[in-house]
């Protein structure tokens, strides 16, 4: 009986050690190849402090996609009982800092306490780092009839 517990423990201590090497090995793939896979919420900006209570970022991060392209993604909670209207923009840059792209703002409605993914891919292969930016959708003014 002992033994078997013995190498239960072994075994479980193999699991958590393999759980914990894989998304490193993975981040150590990604530096070799000077991605910023795996990223921080650094990579994430709310231009609109307002937001700060409203919305939760639940996650924010990357991968090189086969095609060698960069694919960003982050995880929006609404925090309210209304519906927010969102936009979202990425910025992708080369290894040497510089934006690739002007960036568009894309709308993002989430309804209250609505959870969802926003996801962006590069259009070259040179966007090693990214920002996603988040702010309230901009209000078009209403046309004006003569």
């Amino acid at each position: 009986m002992t033994s078997m517990r013995a190498t239960l423990f072994k075994q479980a201590g193999w699991t958590a050690l393999i759980a914990l090497v894989i998304p490193l090995l993975a981040g150590m793939r990604a530096a070799a190849q000077g991605t910023d896979a795996g990223s921080t919420f650094d990579n994430l900006e709310i231009v609109d402090a307002a937001l700060n209570t409203k919305v939760a970022v639940l996650r924010v991060g990357s991968q090189l996609a086969e095609n060698n392209l960069l694919t960003v993604f982050a995880g929006f909670k609404n925090k309210t009982e209304r519906r927010l209207a969102l936009e979202v923009e990425t910025i992708y840059k080369d290894k040497s800092g510089n934006t690739l792209n002007a960036g568009s703002w894309i709308p993002l409605t989430l309804d209250a306490h609505e959870e969802k993914d926003y996801r962006s891919t590069s259009i070259s292969v040179d966007a090693v780092d990214f920002l996603i930016r988040v702010r309230r959708a901009q209000k078009t003014p209403a046309p004006t009839h003569p």
